[in-house]
């Protein structure tokens, strides 16, 4: 009976209050997707450019102009992400800034185009709940650090952690971290824009069955992504539905944007360091359906705590939606 009044109430979710019949309109979407594109690219092309630039500018003057303009090189030798902390950073906030300006020129097509302002696919009624972001940062790093430490104690192999071998220095490691994790922060907020806020709001206007929801943001977050193997595209796909559920749960996107980014910071700090080069293919490893069950659980059981744990409820001020069911 729980699970049947969780959907219901995701059926509800302040999230989705604001659909019109205009948004049912096919041919809305399909002028909203290859203007939102292009618009897009243009943006994307000048918020790298503007990212060059700010980091051009931020390097020269701490360490000089040479320093600087040599992070260029990391454009034709992308491995130098992979060892050096300043060639990471730079290309971190390259895609970025591309990613985050592409984001907000395709929101901002189709929020013209459906005369709703651009804000509403972040959060419908409240304004922006940083501490909703904050938690789904914090909890989901917490707890992808102790599954981490979790698989060392058993015995498996993992690799050094990356932040180590980029910087030679504690204080060097900390900033690396630092500005790492404002860039991923910003990355997460493109794709979840995108993905649970216009996207979800639009498959919705064709159906609030959740589990259809879930099922097409999955399986199209899951796509974007190019994964060429099995066992990552159902990762991918069940972080996508988690996501949903989290937004869906929440009435709006910060909580889904701290638990993307928080996956993505420990990837980076503590598995594998930035690299733009694809996953190498290799067969389907059946151990990993145990990590696509933890992911989709663990998201909606933090949606759930969201909204259920005083403690929590408290501290985010107690405005969760739906009401615990």
């Amino acid at each position: 009976m729980a699970v049947v009044a969780i959907m219901e109430a995701m059926r509800a979710s302040r999230f989705l209050a604001d659909l019109t019949t205009r948004d049912r309109d096919g041919r809305m979407l399909l002028l909203t997707v290859p203007v939102g594109i292009l618009a897009a690219i243009v943006a994307a092309l000048l918020g790298a450019v503007a990212a060059c630039l700010a980091v051009l500018v931020l390097v020269s003057g701490l360490d000089g102009v040479p320093t600087a303009t040599a992070l260029f090189a990391s454009f034709d030798q992308p491995a130098m992400a992979e060892t050096n902390a300043r060639a990471s950073l730079f290309l971190l906030a390259v895609l970025a800034g591309a990613n985050g300006a592409a984001a907000l020129a395709f929101v901002a097509v189709a929020a013209g185009l459906t005369h709703r302002p651009w804000r509403r696919y972040i959060i419908v009624e409240q304004g922006f709940r940083t501490r909703l972001l904050i938690a789904g940062l914090v909890v989901v790093a917490l707890a992808m650090s102790a599954l981490i430490l979790a698989t060392a104690a058993f015995g498996v192999a993992l690799p050094r952690p990356p932040v180590l071998d980029l910087a030679p220095t504690a204080v060097g490691r900390v900033t690396y971290a630092a500005f790492a994790v404002l860039l991923l922060v910003i990355a997460a907020a493109a794709e979840e824009i995108v993905f649970r806020g216009w996207l979800l709001k639009h498959t919705a206007a064709f159906s609030r069955n959740p589990l259809w929801l879930m099922g097409i943001n999955g399986l199209l977050f899951a796509a974007i992504h190019l994964d060429p193997n099995p066992d990552a595209f159902l990762l991918r796909m069940a972080m996508g539905a988690g996501l949903t559920w989290m937004t869906l749960r929440t009435g709006g996107i910060e909580l889904a944007i701290g638990a993307h980014a928080a996956n993505n910071i420990v990837i980076l700090l503590l598995v594998r360091p930035l690299t733009l080069q694809g996953d190498t293919p290799h067969g389907f490893q059946p151990a990993s359906l145990l990590s696509v069950l933890v992911i989709g659980v663990g998201y909606a059981a933090l949606a759930e705590a969201v909204g259920r744990w005083p403690a929590m409820t408290r501290w985010i001020d107690g405005r969760s939606d739906p009401s615990p069911v």
